[in-house]
């Protein structure tokens, strides 16, 4: 297989499998907006596993990046862009293609795994809350002046038409 074709192959591969993490996270969001914490350790292991199959590709991703590299007298941590300018096409536009779709992905996965974290923060600040309203522990909140302060003690309204 020429150097290229194996590096756009690898490259394919991480698109689906980051499209698949997409997909996951967006999941998990649902999960955590609904606030169905059950389902979270499923979903869990599941990007564990994607995670798991990306540093695997990766790790090929890199090997043939390296020799694609080598090819065309290039040092073998060139960037895929440093690459795109010396290749012949289709490969050059395929490749380039590769790197745009992977760019939007990895800033996509940031905001969604950003948004997620966001909102299990917050579901596990009002499950502190919600068990120490219930006298069972004291949990630190912050006042308005951004202190801290117990939260025995003080009145905590319960939303009760979810």
């Amino acid at each position: 297989m020429e150097p290229a074709e194996d590096l756009s192959h690898q490259l394919w591969t991480m698109r689906e499998l980051l499209e698949q993490l997409v997909y996951k996270l967006e999941v998990q969001g649902l999960l955590l907006a609904a606030n169905r914490a059950r389902w979270l350790p499923y979903i869990t292991a599941e990007i564990e596993a994607i995670i798991e199959a990306i540093g695997t590709v990766e790790r090929d991703r890199a090997a043939a990046s390296n020799h694609l590299a080598r090819t065309h007298g290039l040092p073998t941590n060139s960037s895929l862009a440093e690459m795109v300018a010396l290749v012949a096409e289709p490969w050059s536009s395929l490749l380039s293609q590769h790197r745009l779709h992977l760019l939007s992905l990895q800033s996509e996965i940031e905001d969604i795994a950003r948004s997620n974290h966001e909102m299990a923060k917050r579901s596990l600040m009002r499950s502190r809350e919600i068990i120490a309203s219930l006298g069972e522990q004291t949990v630190d909140v912050y006042d308005p002046r951004g202190l801290t302060t117990p939260l025995a003690g003080t009145a905590l309204r319960l939303d009760r038409t979810v």
